[in-house]
């Protein structure tokens, strides 16, 4: 039986939230195991993403955006 092969790169998913009520101001929101803004699963990241806009409250001024992230895996070998 053989294990399975280490993918070459690790998604990574990013919550940003962006304010324009006093200028332009971009900052990670919402905290998971991996830190600040960052998820391991898209599912997750809507999740908190949701989360934000119900607790927000100048849902005029703020937007929130999920970006996918590609990173090496470096457990990764050729």
């Amino acid at each position: 039986m053989q294990g399975l092969p280490p993918p070459q790169t690790i998604k990574v998913y990013q919550l940003l939230k962006m304010s324009a009520k006093s200028g332009l101001y971009i900052s990670p929101c919402g905290t998971s195991s991996l830190g600040m803004g960052m998820f391991m699963t898209l599912l997750e990241a809507e999740h908190t993403r949701t989360l934000e806009i119900l607790r927000d409250t100048d849902g005029d001024y703020n937007s929130y955006h999920v970006f996918e992230l590609d990173f090496p895996n470096p457990a990764y070998k050729e």
